[in-house]
């Protein structure tokens, strides 16, 4: 809720507090209502570990959280010693792998899933795009999401295919003037933008100031989605694709009933008609995960709530999601959207939305071992 990626965290805050008012107005949990309690984990490891510290001390056990991969990382070795289920959205591919934890759920596709598919969908739609770079984090994530990304464009482009060594940066990195030279300076086509939110938004306005932007055929960007658009209005760049996760106002969207009625929800909460895919992905489903895990479980206690989340099936805006049994990961329909300006208002638009499987680029489950592409 605080620090560089505080965006992120207000934007998954509103979408848990929909799924929670809407699950209260149907009951609650046999007529009681559920109360959400908000702990600010400041964006990083250390502050992930002091916020899961505090709602223990509250006796909490049940939560979503670890949105990322360092906050993730970081509680899930505590959670079992803590008797608390958490599920969250973290991509590390460790996280159903060597870091298996049997309290940690992912409701989120890991890098290996977002990244291949979006590669899948860029290779294809720019077949003839040859010659690609990376920038992403320094971390164990951002080079899993890169690879992965490289993997996706090889298997569906028709062009002889180049990929320069990934630039890596801090997550907190404000300038990004040597890289975007750099990049300015080569003769790439098609750039892989593997940092978020705060810093891909910096990224892209300083790359917008030189011409970058203009020079690239296709930008495929790593989640930070419509926060992008939100911050750059009419300035947003054209060639941008996401791996969104919720367009209400773009098919197949405006056509379900489930998404229009959450949608209908956030605006009456918000005041807000233009709604990120984070609302989605790192609030919404998650939490209504969790509940109806809890609805499954009749029972609150961690050891019901977590036998009841394996293997559960319920409906989200992209259709039925399913947390497989054996590594806690879940998948459903994934969505790419392709970012641009507008005239009016929002300023912003979305067009080409492409939806894929996701099963069709996850892997067989095998927690505890080393994920292998």
């Amino acid at each position: 809720m605080s620090g560089p990626q505080a965006q992120a965290g207000e934007a998954a805050l509103a979408g848990a507090k929909v799924a929670i008012e809407s699950f209260n107005k149907a009951g609650g949990i046999g007529g009681r209502p559920v109360e959400l309690t908000v702990a600010d984990d400041k964006g990083n490891a250390q502050g992930a570990v002091a916020a899961l510290r505090d709602l223990e001390g509250s006796g909490i056990n049940l939560m979503i959280g670890g949105a990322q991969s360092p906050m993730a990382l970081a509680i899930m070795p505590l959670l079992p010693e803590s008797n608390i289920a958490c599920l969250g959205s973290a991509s590390a591919l460790s996280v159903t792998h060597e870091n298996f934890s049997p309290n940690f759920f992912r409701t989120h596709p890991h890098a290996g899933m977002i990244y291949r598919g979006l590669g899948q969908v860029l290779g294809g739609k720019f077949p003839d795009v040859g010659k690609w770079a990376s920038i992403c984090f320094d971390s164990q994530a951002g080079r899993d999401a890169a690879a992965a990304f490289e993997a996706g464009v090889r298997q569906t482009s028709k062009a002889e295919i180049s990929f320069a060594a990934p630039v890596l940066v801090s997550p907190t990195a404000p300038d990004f003037k040597i890289e975007i030279g750099q990049f300015m300076n080569s003769d790439i086509e098609g750039l892989y933008l593997g940092i978020l939110v705060g810093p891909a938004i910096a990224f892209l306005q300083q790359a917008r100031s030189v011409g970058l932007t203009k020079k690239l055929k296709v930008i495929g960007e790593g989640g930070t989605d419509l926060v992008i658009a939100r911050a750059m209005k009419e300035n947003t760049p054209d060639n941008i694709w996401s791996p969104g996760a919720w367009y209400p106002n773009s098919e197949p969207f405006t056509s379900n009933a489930f998404s229009q009625e959450v949608y209908r929800q956030y605006v009456a909460m918000t005041g807000d008609k233009y709604p990120v895919g984070l609302t989605a992905s790192m609030g919404h489903r998650p939490m209504l995960g969790l509940l109806e895990g809890i609805k499954k479980a009749d029972s609150t206690e961690t050891v019901n709530v977590i036998a009841a989340l394996e293997g559960l099936t319920y409906d989200t805006m992209t259709g039925p999601y399913t947390i497989r049994k054996e590594d806690h990961q879940g998948h459903g329909m994934a969505v790419v959207g392709n970012l641009g300006p507008a005239p009016d208002e929002p300023f912003y638009k979305v067009s080409n939305v492409t939806v894929y499987d996701e099963a069709a680029v996850l892997e067989p489950p095998a927690p505890g071992e080393p994920y292998k592409m």
